[in-house]
């Protein structure tokens, strides 16, 4: 009983490395890296938002030409007196080089708040949706992997009943050769014989098929068979819905940095230079500071533009209201359908497993009564179609089955490396 255990224990963990090293390919793939960086895209578009609240510095040099003799600063009318008294040196040149610096920064801009908490929902949304695909393609994978089986199967039933056909048509070829079977039956075997490779050859084209799907998602060639078994998946939350409850909100704040534009917007700056010049009046060299800073108050009382933004931005968010709602009754409809065909299949599987068994049976007496002549030819060839076709059945409900659980984990937003192993 134990060594029973152990080796059902270590059947379950090389499915489980089979089926887990496939579906971590997917998560090395350039679908799953373009998502990626769609985080990181928005990350720095969040970044670049809270960075506009910072200080902006620049330095800055000139040389200037002028006409006429010009102030190199703001003269005061007392120090202009007194330096023509004194016949002092003027700050005046036609030739004036500065270098300086500028500094602005916003005090109080209410939209970029508002778009930084609307940036916060929509990386929470762009999150949800890299995970979205992910589980869409891993999913995928699972429907691949399940059919992909299913045709190993069916090319094994095929087998199956061209080997049984093959003992049969050796067995009358006997016959045959001494007379006392028609020569007709044998060449309808063959006949069978040959539409069964032609039917192998079929799948062996769409198992090919197949293989170069999973290689496109995976990155790896998968060439025989993985087999898995299945959990139950619980009822959860339509991960497709967090999206876009995500960007539902990221519209509200859409909504109210449009309207927050209307608000009086107030920044602070600060420049100053050091000008360098010849005096006009007796070319001594001259270096002079000038600086100011101020806090400065923009209002837009009247902005046609921002009536149209905002609009726009309300419109948005019916749409996403409306793609909510839509999504929750697309899914619901698929789970309700996911559920009842999962437990038809259930009964199916059970049906069709009892039904292969006595189709073997009826086959092994088909095969005495086709031997001793009392049973035509076609009439043989039914039974082993038909067991070969129940066969097919299995593996194609198992298939489907596999199928459905996987679609059901996506929409629920399940791991799949824990609900097939």
């Amino acid at each position: 009983m134990k060594k029973t255990l152990l080796l059902t224990s270590l059947i379950l963990t090389l499915n489980a490395s089979e089926i887990t090293k496939l579906l971590d390919a997917i998560q090395k793939t350039p679908d799953t890296k373009l998502d990626n960086i769609m985080i990181k895209e928005m990350k720095t578009n969040k970044k670049e938002l809270i960075n506009s609240l910072y200080p902006k510095v620049s330095l800055f040099a000139s040389a200037e030409h002028f006409n006429v003799p010009t102030s190199m600063r703001p003269l005061p009318p007392t120090e202009s007196a007194m330096l023509l008294k004194t016949n002092g040196t003027l700050p005046f040149s036609k030739n004036i080089y500065r270098i300086g610096f500028n500094i602005s920064m916003p005090i109080f801009i209410k939209e970029i708040y508002d778009n930084k908490k609307r940036m916060d929902f929509l990386l929470k949304a762009t999150k949800y949706q890299a995970k979205l695909n992910l589980l869409k393609r891993e999913a995928s994978l699972i429907t691949l992997i399940s059919n992909l089986n299913y045709l190993f199967d069916l090319k094994k039933a095929l087998k199956i009943q061209q080997n049984s056909i093959q003992t049969t048509y050796n067995a009358i070829k006997v016959g045959v050769n001494v007379g006392r079977i028609p020569e007709f039956k044998l060449l309808r075997l063959k006949d069978s014989l040959n539409q069964i490779k032609t039917k192998i050859s079929e799948v062996d084209t769409k198992i090919e098929d197949i293989k170069a799907k999973i290689y496109v998602l995976t990155d790896i060639y998968v060439n025989k068979p993985v087999n898995f078994i299945s959990f139950k998946v619980k009822k959860g939350e339509f991960f497709a819905l967090k999206p876009l409850k995500e960007n539902l909100k990221a519209t509200y704040y859409e909504i109210k940095s449009k309207k927050d534009a209307y608000l009086p917007k107030v920044s602070l700056k600060i420049q100053g230079n050091r000008a360098f010049a010849k005096a006009y009046n007796n070319d001594d060299n001259l270096a002079l500071n000038y600086a100011s800073a101020g806090i400065y108050v923009s209002w837009d009382i009247f902005n046609r533009k921002n009536n149209s933004e905002v609009q726009k931005a309300k419109i948005s968010q019916t749409k996403t209201q409306l793609q909510i709602q839509k999504t929750l009754n697309e899914l619901t409809s698929q789970i309700i359908n996911i559920n009842k065909n999962l437990k038809q299949i259930k009964k199916q599987l059970l049906l069709t497993k009892e039904s292969i068994s006595l189709k073997e049976e009826l086959l092994k007496g088909a095969k005495v009564a086709f031997k001793l002549n009392r049973m035509t030819v076609d009439e043989y060839l039914g039974y082993e179609n038909d067991l070969a076709k129940a066969r097919a059945d299995y593996a194609s409900l198992i298939a489907l089955k596999n199928s459905l659980i996987a679609q059901k984990a996506f929409i629920y937003g399940k791991n799949l490396k824990k609900v097939f192993k």
